[in-house]
């Protein structure tokens, strides 16, 4: 029996009907969302090889459509992503796409304030830009809520380190919290925090604060699936082996930290990305637990 993916038969790499090619682009069309992945695939169909169009479809479907789960979370890497790039149609098709398959405006914005950690108040204004005068009159999802995998919860007491509220000011419980939290969810504490409490540590429980509040009402797991992202596409190697080591500790399966890792490559750095994976992660890779 042929297999097709969204119009394309994937059995004939090398042919491309004009039939195929119409039927890709209603399928694309058929949700009336922003129109630049009617116009990207245009491209593909009329200028790329066959080939070359079908296996970008091919993969896709390894990490996006027509899984729903899939789609929620490329859909939430994508998402912090436009962010970091300032790509304002993207936002806007993210918050359409996510609230379409089920995920409250609510959560969309914690992604949004967890990647501001990264994207600043630029990734901020580029949110504004895209959605932020529809937002107070964006709807909630019509459909079932957003499916995410079974195992992932929701607990934002995980992410507290127990700072101490009671004043600004930094102090030995502080230290003690924050240094705990890194020993106990990812074995040690990384040169990041330790050069941090050394030269600015009020910066520090500043910064730890807004991460510790960004994500509430979604599952834990978001954290580390958008750092993942985040880490592969600066190449940080280390924020990457760090991202991956909460994943492990909080639940995540081995296939969902490599589908994050090989979405990044696929969509943004190529095989080049994986240098940063193979130094990074290829050891907790191959000593998951579970894992033969």
């Amino acid at each position: 029996m042929t297999f097709k993916s969204e119009g394309l038969d994937l059995d004939r790499m090398d042919e491309l009907s004009k039939e195929e090619a119409e039927q890709n682009l209603l399928h694309v069309w058929s949700w009336r969302g922003p129109m630049y992945e009617l116009g990207a695939n245009s491209l593909m169909l009329d200028y790329a090889k066959p080939r070359f169009t079908k296996a970008h479809r091919w993969g896709s479907d390894f990490y996006g459509r027509p899984d729903k789960v899939n789609i929620i979370l490329l859909g939430i890497q994508n998402l912090a992503s436009y962010m970091m790039l300032g790509w304002e149609t993207g936002i806007f098709n993210q918050f359409n796409l996510q609230r379409r398959n089920g995920l409250p405006k609510e959560q969309i914005m914690e992604v949004v304030m967890f990647t501001q950690l990264y994207a600043g108040m630029r990734g901020l204004g580029h949110v504004y830009r895209a959605i932020g005068d529809m937002l107070p009159a964006f709807g909630e999802p019509t459909s079932d809520p957003a499916p995410f995998p079974g195992n992932w919860t929701v607990d934002p007491d995980a992410f507290k380190s127990g700072l101490d509220m009671s004043t600004r000011a930094f102090t030995e419980q502080d230290r003690r919290g924050i240094t705990d939290w890194y020993e106990k969810n990812i074995g040690y504490v990384p040169d990041s925090i330790t050069f941090g409490l050394e030269v600015h540590p009020e910066f520090v429980k500043m910064n730890r604060m807004k991460w510790e509040s960004a994500i509430v009402a979604l599952p834990k797991q978001v954290a580390p699936h958008v750092m993942i992202r985040l880490n592969m596409m600066s190449g940080n190697v280390q924020g990457l082996r760090e991202a991956v080591l909460l994943g492990r500790n909080w639940g995540m399966s081995r296939e969902h930290v490599i589908n994050g890792i090989n979405a990044s490559a696929m969509y943004f750095t190529a095989f080049e990305g994986l240098h940063t994976a193979a130094k990074a992660v290829r050891d907790i890779l191959q000593d998951w637990p579970g894992e033969e």
